[in-house]
């Protein structure tokens, strides 16, 4: 095991910064449905996006695993490509918040 590296990041952090759409309608800010498609959750479907301050109102909102996944590919890819690109991350993700999004698409979005 290689011990000179730090941990990745905890999944609800990377979770946490997965980016919202801007505007959110009652039912997805109180997690009651997915943010990004829009379909009923339950505690077993919901992927916890971490609570967040949006247009001054705390907001708790949550996702399906299959919207999760797709949206944290979405996040890799611009981690990992174009000007602003990872340095350490344009080839293979290998550091922190790499590893962390590629982890949330391997689980389908399922938070640890």
């Amino acid at each position: 095991m290689d011990t000179t590296r730090s941990a990745s990041p905890p999944t609800f952090e990377v979770l946490a910064q997965l980016p919202l759409p801007k505007r959110l309608s009652d039912a997805q800010r109180e997690g009651h449905v997915c943010v990004w498609g829009g379909e009923a959750l339950s505690a077993e479907t919901a992927v916890d996006l971490g609570s967040r301050r949006m247009d001054g109102v705390l907001a708790f909102p949550r996702a399906c695993h299959s919207c999760t996944g797709r949206v944290a590919m979405g996040a890799l890819f611009d981690h990992c490509s174009g000007p602003d690109a990872c340095p350490e991350c344009r080839e293979v993700p290998v550091c922190d918040t790499g590893r962390a999004l590629n982890r949330v698409i391997r689980m389908g979005g399922a938070a640890t």
